[in-house]
Order: structure tokens, then sequence, then C-alpha cells
């Protein structure tokens, strides 16, 4: 009979790890923070370090307000443009700022980063995405539609299956980014669908939640 994992295997002792692994990020940055060519660098690296923390655990979660929760994605997925040296985006949300999502903010935030990223990652210029909100008596529906090149028809099927890329040059891609998008709409009873603009070139995306 095996025995149980030792107590260094756990969730809590690998936070602990990783909080380490953060913390010397955090003290680069403050290395770099003194020199005025790097500050933006910095910036973005101990704003890094802090979205990572809050996805781990280790920093409290906080009410998942929609509006709040989409600005931290914007914020995540501006540095990584800038970092990467991607195409920027213009993000022009409508979103009234009482709106609140069921569950855990921390999962709200991978949700919109990876829609944001998804779309940022397949532009080849600058772009903008579009995310609008409307409650209803019992649900909740959120769009986010972007100005890229769309979604492949044979592709679009099987967008939220495991390791399906939207990425032409999907070597160093997982493709597990939309279906973590999904899997955590599908945890909160709710539904996610993509599709191709009509009247416009991009994809949209349409999230409905029931609300209580």
């Amino acid at each position: 009979m095996e025995n149980a994992p030792d107590s260094d295997l756990t969730h809590e002792s690998l936070i602990h790890d990783l909080n380490n692994v953060f913390d010397t990020i955090t003290e680069a940055a403050e290395l770099l923070r003194t020199d005025r060519r790097w500050k933006s660098l910095a910036a973005t690296l101990s704003r890094t370090v802090v979205r990572g923390k809050r996805l781990l655990g280790a920093i409290p979660d906080s009410t998942p307000y929609l509006a709040a929760i989409i600005d931290d994605s914007i914020q995540s997925v501006t540095d990584y443009c800038v970092a990467a040296r991607k195409p920027r985006m213009r993000f022009v949300r409508q979103i009234p700022n009482d709106f609140r999502l069921p569950g855990s903010s921390k999962d709200w935030e991978r949700v919109f980063a990876n829609l944001f990223l998804n779309s940022a990652q397949v532009m080849n210029k600058p772009g903008r995405i579009d995310i609008g909100a409307e409650q209803q008596k019992d649900s909740l529906t959120i769009t986010v539609a972007d100005n890229g090149p769309g979604i492949p028809a044979e592709i679009l099927p099987r967008l939220f299956r495991p390791n399906v890329s939207t990425k032409l040059s999907s070597s160093k891609r997982t493709g597990l980014g939309l279906h973590i998008v999904y899997s955590i709409v599908k945890k909160y009873s709710g539904s996610v669908t993509a599709e191709n603009r009509v009247r416009a070139t991009g994809a949209i995306f349409t999230i409905l939640l029931p609300v209580n």
C-alpha cells in the first residue's frame, strides 16, 4: 500500500514555493524601478506578480463585480501586449458597475483574461475588443467581440475542446485557454458560445449566466 503524499507535495506547499518565485520577480522589479528607463517594465512585472498571487489564492478573493474583473483582465492583457511587443488592443466596455457574477472573482478573471488574450494573439495589427453586458430578470448575458480575422469554420464546432487553438502557429500553444473559459462558465451553470460576426470581421463570444 502506497503512503499518502508527503506534506511538501500539497497545494499549500506549492503556493508557498510559487510565492518564493514571485518574491524573486518582485525583487527584480524593484531593482528595475530604480532606473527610469525600466520603470514601465517594473510596473508590468509587479502587476503580473499580483495577478499570479490572486489566481493562486495567495491573496484573499474579492467580491466578483463584473466591471472590476473586466478592468483587471484588460490590464493583464495590455501588459502582455506591451511585454511581448504585440499590437495594442483598444478595449471598449459598456458594463454597469453593479453587475455581480456568481462565485469567485479569480475564476472570472481567468475567463476574461483568456478571452481577451485569445483575441490579442491572433491580431497582426492594433485591434479592438468590445465588452457588453445585459441583465434580465433571471439571466446575465455578456458579450466579447473583436475585429480580428475571425474563427476558421473547421475549428468552430470544437473550439472549446482542449488542445484546440485558433492561432495559425500553435507549436507553442497549449490550446487550453478557451477550454478553461468553457469549464469555468459551466462550473457556474452557464453557457458560452462563439461565432463569427456577420456585418464585420472578427469573432463574438457570448456568455449566458443564471442570476439568483
